[in-house]
């Protein structure tokens, strides 16, 4: 019986023992995967913000240029129908 029992013993403390050490391994991959993965989604959205800065930058300078364009085109506007109202007070006296 002993024959059996102690290599059994052996074996299963051996098992044990390299068990508990692969659990450690575990979970400092796991561990490390995580902060590579959080590293990972940090300069995912890193390059997002910064891509959204961009175009807002853009959309801001844009929308600046549209408002100067409006503000000539309401000036031409107001040119327009003071000539159109000058040509009906001709037509009318003309007539």
């Amino acid at each position: 019986m002993e024959h059996f029992l102690y290599p059994t013993l052996t074996a299963f403390f051996a098992s044990l023992i390299t068990w508990i050490f692969s659990m450690r391994k575990t979970l400092a991959e796991d561990r490390a995967a995580e902060i590579d993965n959080a590293v990972s989604a940090v300069k995912y959205y890193r390059d997002f913000l910064d891509d959204i800065t961009t175009r807002l930058t853009t959309a801001t300078e844009t929308i600046k240029k549209m408002e100067i364009q409006h503000k000539e085109q309401v000036l031409l506007n107001q040119q327009l129908a003071d000539e159109v109202q000058k040509f009906k007070r001709l037509k009318g006296k003309t007539s």
